[in-house]
């Protein structure tokens, strides 16, 4: 009887990174899946805004230039300690990534607390008309991605408190910030389409 050859894989890695792994091409599906919705929603945004008479419609007021600026520097911001979580898990340097992902948890909840504020002073509904209805189902979605990754953030804060954390988790990690980063760049040209839009910023409450 003829035997097989063996192959000893015990030195190997038990876990890969990076392009090497299914998750990020999974990671990356699910933001190609989900920019496409963002960019149909623009899509949306423009073609209402081509055929109307009165773009925003009467009555529509500006939430106000100040807030919504400062949420959208509270969102980038929040970039810089996600950055120095993925670079941490790099390291695997546990303490130093419960850090970085408590910090940016804080700027998420931050913003999150004040977008609820721009909402609630929106003079609008999402059934008062088109309008009204692309803007609320575009800040509704983004808003879910938000919550997400806020909840995201808790569980991995709780895992590198109570453990056992494996290699694994610092792929994930990294993986988690990547996603970040697209949440955070997916809301950047919808402040700009909503609020520095020129017939909204002429309307401004008072």
């Amino acid at each position: 009887m003829t035997q097989r050859p063996a192959l000893d894989v015990s030195e190997l890695p038990t876990t890969a990174f990076g392009t090497r792994d299914p998750l990020w091409w999974g990671v990356v599906g699910i933001m190609c899946i989900e920019g496409t919705m963002f960019a149909l929603m623009a899509a949306s945004y423009f073609y209402l805004r081509g055929g109307a008479n009165l773009w925003p419609p009467a009555g529509t007021l500006h939430p106000g230039v100040g807030i919504t600026t400062t949420n959208l520097v509270i969102l980038l911001l929040s970039i810089i300690p996600m950055h120095f979580a993925a670079r941490s898990a790099e390291k695997e340097d546990l303490a130093a990534i419960r850090l970085w992902l408590i910090v940016a948890t804080v700027l998420m909840v931050a913003f999150l607390i004040i977008r609820f504020v721009i909402l609630h002073g929106l003079t609008f509904r999402w059934d008062s008309h088109a309008y009204g209805s692309v803007v609320w189902l575009t800040v509704g979605l983004h808003t879910i991605h938000v919550i997400t990754g806020i909840c995201e953030n808790l569980l991995f804060i709780t895992l590198l408190t109570k453990g056992p954390v494996e290699d694994k988790h610092m792929d994930d990690l990294r993986l988690n910030s990547m996603y970040w980063y697209f949440v955070v760049a997916c809301w950047v040209p919808f402040y700009v389409i909503f609020f520095l839009d020129p017939g909204l910023l002429g309307a401004t409450a008072g």
